[in-house]
């Protein structure tokens, strides 16, 4: 069977999804096709999102304004030597029902003229000069070929459309990354039904994480970074490193100690640089561009925001017949306030790296990886020069709380 269209969208995930909605809106003839049986399961990401930048979307995106259904209004870091609490309004954040906002943007998606196909496979795609000709699919119907104008590629972190483009290897285009283990569980004895919670200090590379969802539940978690191990393979996993976090650390236990699980995620995160997402007449938008806020592995906001800028873009480009116009969308996105962010929480990231391959005590190193995390130092590491020269737990919190005054900061520490 073959099929001809305006746009092929590979990966139902939410940004396709939501490319698929802001173009079929313009007019375009959109298949969406997804290997999956069945949208957001498994669910493979997190449910926490910045607040204020998910308030933005919904101009373009109304039907977003239901789908959170808790609101976090601190961040506390727990370390070996202190308690810190943030009510920055970047660090303020929503739950969302991944799993219905996803169907919804699905769904949005289809009324908006999008089609849908589940159980469907992209096997290969055929070159045409520096453009994708075809795509080449095992569906439950048989094989497919689809013919489109231009190809989108939202297949996530082992994106095929960009091991096609970059190198047809697993993890083409990934220079860092990741992986994580989240569980929703209940049963719990929370501090507080309202705070984010981060476990820092015990996981090289790594932390845990209790997010709160109401309802007596909370995502909680490990993310971890492998690499920082003699030998990634033979590491501990991060379930394994979870079990051992929640039955050591005194602060995550006494809140988790009853807890049981209700479901289990996980996933690989990608935390390199976002790469150029314009390739002849095909685009790569979301975890596929690797664009997401590096130092914590959050994705939704910049893939959304990649996607409703794309939408547009690849609507104009098919009406001016000029595939140029794409390189709009990649300008544009760069130039958003989200886009500046994702480039910044790099260098956050790195800088935070450089820190734990220092050698320090694990107190200095936890205390100088939350004042990174935070912004206390300033995003480009301006401070951490002079952060280093100090070498007592006390004095580092002292110029600490300097920043923070000197910012006008709204983060309390209290040493313990």
């Amino acid at each position: 069977m073959r099929i001809e269209c305006d746009v092929l969208v590979v990966g139902a995930g939410p940004v396709g999804t939501t490319f698929s909605y802001i173009a079929s809106k313009k007019g375009l003839d959109v298949v969406v096709v997804d290997r999956k049986n069945e949208i957001a399961a498994p669910l493979r990401g997190g449910e926490a999102v910045s607040k204020f930048l998910f308030e933005e979307f919904y101009q373009d995106l109304p039907f977003l304004e239901k789908m959170h259904t808790w609101p976090i209004e601190d961040t506390v870091i727990y370390n070996p030597v202190s308690k810190i609490i943030t009510k920055e309004q970047k660090w303020k954040s929503f739950m969302l029902n991944r799993k219905e906002t996803e169907k919804t943007l699905a769904q949005a998606a289809i009324k908006a003229g999008s089609k849908l196909r589940l159980s469907t496979t992209v096997t290969d795609i055929v070159m045409k000069g520096k453009n994708i000709d075809y795509a080449k699919a095992k569906s439950i119907q048989g094989e497919i070929e689809i013919k489109p104008k231009i190809v989108v590629g939202a297949d996530g972190v082992t994106s095929i459309i960009r091991r096609k483009l970059l190198g047809d290897t697993l993890f083409s285009g990934i220079k860092d990354w990741g992986c994580a283990i989240e569980i929703e569980v209940t049963n719990l004895d929370l501090d507080s039904e309202n705070s984010m919670q981060l476990f820092m200090g015990d996981i090289i590379g790594g932390y845990g994480y209790i997010f709160p969802k109401g309802n007596d539940r909370a995502d909680v978690g490990v993310g971890a970074r492998p690499f920082y191990g003699k030998n990634p393979f033979t590491s501990r996993s991060p379930f394994e490193d979870f079990y051992i976090l929640a039955e050591l650390n005194p602060d995550m236990n006494r809140q988790l100690k009853r807890a049981s699980p209700l479901e289990i995620k996980g996933g690989i995160i990608d935390l390199s640089a976002p790469l150029y997402p314009v390739y002849g007449n095909t685009i790569l938008v979301g975890d596929s561009a690797n664009q997401n806020f590096a130092y914590v592995g959050e994705g939704i906001i910049p893939g959304l925001q990649a996607a409703v800028i794309a939408g547009q873009k690849v609507a104009e480009a098919i009406e001016s017949n000029s595939y140029e116009v794409l390189k709009q969308y990649a300008e544009e996105y760069e130039a958003s306030f989200i886009g500046q962010e994702a480039r910044r929480t790099v260098q956050i990231k790195d800088n935070i790296s450089s820190v734990i391959a220092m050698d320090l005590p694990n107190d200095i190193k936890s205390m100088l990886t939350a004042m990174l995390e935070l912004e206390m130092i300033q995003w480009d590491g301006k401070e951490l020069k002079t952060a280093l020269k100090y070498k007592s737990i006390k004095d580092l919190t002292d110029y600490a709380k300097k920043l923070i005054i000197k910012k006008e900061m709204n983060i309390e520490i209290n040493l313990r």
